[in-house]
């Protein structure tokens, strides 16, 4: 029965990938703009997200996490720097694979977002990439996808596999490290404050922040900025890193983050991934990859 179980969120992923794959290239062939990327964005999350909560056996979770509920003292605040950290750090991790497989001279810019911006304007980066995007990817990957593993998993493997798949609908290789561990990130906040408003939140200051740098590399790439910018980020990355630490463990000691839910180890990671719908999950990304490079 847990196989059978398990075979949708896999399923979904694959959706989830193809949707985004197919209309990303669709809204970039058409001329793009706000509309038709929005509805792109919209559709690729949403109806992986109905096959999600259709075929799921519980629901509570999920509507529990769903529903409006007063955070603990410091939530949001300790939301808001962890993504701040996340941010900076998943850029670094990214050029460090660019700097690994010898593309030295990329611009940060390069590895900062990996989405479809054609034809959109400052208006629509916000309200697409930072609003819209934040609010469906944590529906369906840290909501719908989440509560489908719980029931199946141990907290720990349900993080983990959160974060890889948060990576693989990415949908690129020099692009994976950073989504994983924000996307790890994303699904601790949902599950220790039981609400996936955090997970939002730390998400939209995470894209906020690529749009920031986006935007300071059309600007002002011409000057010179990558001279300086790079320690600048390493600033940042120390300061918020060692403000989000001190958040969680004021947090910690009011005891407000409950323990994990413990399950049976690697065996779960396996029970997650080691299903048809999953693995053709993993196929269409390799596949992708590949074709990327040829």
């Amino acid at each position: 029965m847990k196989r059978k179980t398990a075979l949708f969120p896999g399923l979904s992923l694959f959706l989830c990938f193809c949707l985004l794959t197919g209309s990303g290239a669709l809204a970039t062939y058409f001329g793009g703009g706000t509309l038709l990327i929005a509805a792109s964005e919209l559709i690729s999350f949403a109806l992986p997200m109905l096959l999600l909560w259709v075929t799921m056996r519980q629901r509570e979770r999920l509507s529990k996490r769903l529903r409006p509920k007063p955070l603990p003292k410091g939530a949001i605040g300790f939301s808001v720097k962890l993504g701040v950290t996340v941010a900076v750090l998943s850029l670094f991790l990214n050029f460090l694979i660019y700097q690994l497989v010898g593309l030295a001279g990329a611009d940060l810019s390069a590895t900062a977002l990996d989405a479809p911006q054609t034809g959109l304007t400052a208006l629509g980066r916000v309200a697409v990439i930072v609003v819209l995007s934040s609010l469906v990817e944590e529906l369906y990957l840290r909501g719908s996808l989440l509560a489908a593993h719980e029931q199946l998993a141990g907290t720990g493997a349900c993080l983990l596999v959160s974060g890889v798949a948060f990576a693989m609908l990415h949908g690129s290789l020099m692009n994976f490290i950073g989504p994983m561990v924000a996307g790890v990130a994303y699904a601790y906040l949902a599950y220790s404050f039981g609400s996936l408003w955090p997970a939002i939140i730390a998400h939209a200051v995470n894209n906020i922040y690529y749009v920031l740098v986006v935007w300071i590399t059309e600007t002002y790439s011409a000057f010179g900025i990558w001279n300086y910018f790079a320690a600048v980020n390493a600033l940042i990355l120390l300061l918020f890193l060692y403000l989000t630490l001190r958040a969680a463990e004021r947090l910690l000691v009011r005891g407000s983050i409950p323990h994990f839910e413990k399950g049976a180890g690697r065996r779960d990671f396996w029970r997650l991934t080691a299903n048809p719908g999953f693995l053709v999950f993993v196929l269409a990304f390799v596949a992708k990859a590949v074709l990327h490079w040829i």
